[in-house]
């Protein structure tokens, strides 16, 4: 017979939350995003067709892994390779992606300075375990992906500077200087999740020289140190080159976590494989910590990867491909939102530079809608076009701006999710103007 344990618990659960859990977690936020996608994800489980724009990933019937990746990890597992990887990577795969950088961006790394993980996640968070104290004041730009979440995870004083589509939503040298004093670290990503934009040459070069002049400021007590967030560097339009802030400004070298990962240049989100390259002497510290939580990349996955990544040929066929889908979808769905807004409609977009996302945005605060969180339920109920607005990236105000992410849908689909959307704002207008 089995013991009903739930009838032994406390009577009163949220109450018996609030007395038992420590405060920093009892502040803990869950993801918008995910709480989006779960309420997709039941509108699909009822029947509703939904094209469904929300969560960063791929569907593996529109973004397959590459061929060869998969191979070589079905080799590795059938050659045994199931046991415990070392905490820090295996040496080959650490070697592979210190000679990767080297080769495609022009970085000469020590293999000491690459710490892998399963996914970005961990080096994200361990970073921020590394240089900020509870207490200690740290900075971002929104729209941006997971920082908030950070900054409450070690107890930061977090400052979150808005940004604008005038910068294709990136900070300007002059946003970055003016809020670096008394920060203990900085995070900037491009391309940009969730707006698909990416930064410019000079205005990473001079975030770059203004986070050198402040550590040469700083005569005593830690420095200023950077997340640098290029996972999405692979994935960008022909004309966008990628700038990385230790290319353009050597000296800041010291001060730069840069952080990368599998997982969206080869649709490769669920095999679980990122990285952190950073200086030597800080490496020992992440790997302590990867090691304490278990955060190790499968060791399948790692052989895999070191062998595909010491295969440019191979890299190139696939990332052609793969950039061919993704701007195929991201080009048609701004073609469309421009069509629209060509014939009066109240959308707008920012041109696809990198990434998976596409910044939307939908006029109507203000005439009919007061929030984006009503256009956002409005337009899935209406139109049955799921997006995510962008006070899930952290940006306070309502200004109608969605981010809309094309990893898991269908040319087809984009196409009958424009018819919809086209009429529903149509609709929405004609009831405006009913009502005025």
């Amino acid at each position: 017979m089995s013991i009903d344990v739930a009838s032994h618990f406390p009577p009163d659960g949220k109450a018996e939350l609030e007395r038992t859990v420590a405060a920093h977690m009892r502040a803990i936020k869950g993801s918008h995003i995910l709480q989006i996608a779960d309420e997709v994800r039941a509108l699909k489980r009822s029947g509703r067709r939904v094209a469904d724009f929300t969560v960063g990933d791929f569907a593996s019937s529109e973004f397959p892994i590459p061929d060869v990746l998969r191979q070589k990890i079905a080799e590795a597992i059938d050659a045994g390779e199931t046991n415990y990887p070392p905490a820090p990577g295996t040496p080959e795969l650490r070697n592979a992606i210190a000679r990767f950088y080297d080769q495609s961006l022009g970085l000469a790394y020590p293999t000491e300075s690459v710490i892998v993980a399963s996914g970005a996640r961990p080096v994200l968070y361990g970073t921020w375990r590394l240089f900020v104290e509870p207490g200690d004041r740290t900075l971002s730009f929104v729209p941006a992906w997971n920082a908030g979440y950070y900054a409450d995870l070690t107890g930061a004083r977090h400052t979150f500077v808005p940004t604008t589509p005038e910068t294709n939503f990136h900070p300007t040298v002059a946003q970055v200087a003016d809020n670096i004093p008394g920060m203990s670290l900085l995070s900037l990503t491009s391309p940009s999740n969730p707006t698909g934009t990416m930064i410019d040459r000079d205005v990473l070069g001079g975030i770059a020289e203004a986070v050198v002049a402040e550590n040469k400021r700083r005569t005593s007590g830690r420095p200023l140190m950077m997340i640098y967030d290029q996972v999405y560097w692979m994935l960008r339009a022909k004309e966008r080159p990628h700038y990385n802030p230790v290319s353009l400004v050597p000296a800041v070298a010291p001060y730069v976590v840069q952080v990368d990962a599998i997982s969206k240049c080869f649709a490769a989100t669920g095999l679980r494989l990122g990285w952190a390259v950073m200086p030597s002497y800080l490496a020992g510290r992440m790997s302590m910590l990867i090691g304490h939580v278990g955060a190790w990349a499968p060791r399948p996955v790692q052989t895999a990867t070191a062998w595909f990544l010491e295969h440019p040929e191979d890299i190139e066929i696939y990332e052609t491909k793969m950039l061919e889908g993704v701007f195929a979808r991201l080009n048609k769905l701004y073609d469309g939102l421009m069509g629209m807004k060509a014939r009066g409609l109240p959308v707008d977009a920012v041109r696809p530079q990198g990434g998976i996302y596409l910044s939307f945005r939908v006029d109507l605060i203000g005439r009919g809608f007061d929030t984006n969180e009503a256009i956002r339920k409005a337009l899935l109920e209406d139109a049955s076009v799921a997006v995510v607005q962008f006070q899930a990236f952290d940006l306070a105000a309502d200004t109608g701006w969605f981010r809309m992410s094309i990893g898991a849908i269908g040319l087809d689909a984009i196409d009958e999710a424009l018819e919809r959307l086209e009429s529903t704002l149509v609709r929405w207008l004609a009831r405006d103007k009913r009502s005025a």
